[in-house]
């Protein structure tokens, strides 16, 4: 019988499908998420792809306990590798919207309040659910032999 401790929680399943759902999200909107990508990163389409997978691969991590910690650890990786996008779009002022054809576009300059840098401290709250979802603070328990 598994061990209680070992089941996921209700935030290992919340940070499930958060990061699970993100990571579809790529494949369903692509042009939305390559909007995102900043204009000094060579491929936009890569980019997107290979975040798009990881948050869904690592997001399932996060289920079995057997790679729970090692799928934390990969988001926080992966949060951490995206935050440059998320300064880029606070510091260019960047809007992200359809263009005439219904394609999300990126259009630098336009965001003329402080809506981006709002976005950035949010970013501590996925870390947050990160943490808890992988179970990332707890510490093992000393054997008592």
């Amino acid at each position: 019988m598994p061990d209680p401790e070992s089941r996921p929680t209700l935030a290992t399943y919340l940070g499930a499908a958060v990061f699970t759902g993100a990571g579809i999200g790529h494949f369903a909107k692509p042009d939305f998420f390559e909007a995102v990508v900043p204009d000094w990163f060579p491929d936009k389409s890569f980019a997107n792809q290979a975040s798009g997978a990881a948050e869904i691969a690592l997001g399932l991590g996060l289920l079995p306990a057997r790679t729970r910690k090692l799928a934390g650890y990969g988001l926080l990786a992966l949060t951490a590798a995206v935050f440059p996008a998320n300064i880029d779009m606070a510091i260019n002022k960047v809007e992200i919207r359809k263009d005439e054809t219904g394609t999300f576009q990126r259009y630098p300059g336009e965001v003329p309040d402080a809506r981006n840098w709002i976005r950035l401290p949010f970013q501590l709250a996925f870390v947050a659910l990160i943490r808890k979802a992988a179970e990332l603070s707890k510490t093992p328990e000393a054997d008592p032999r």
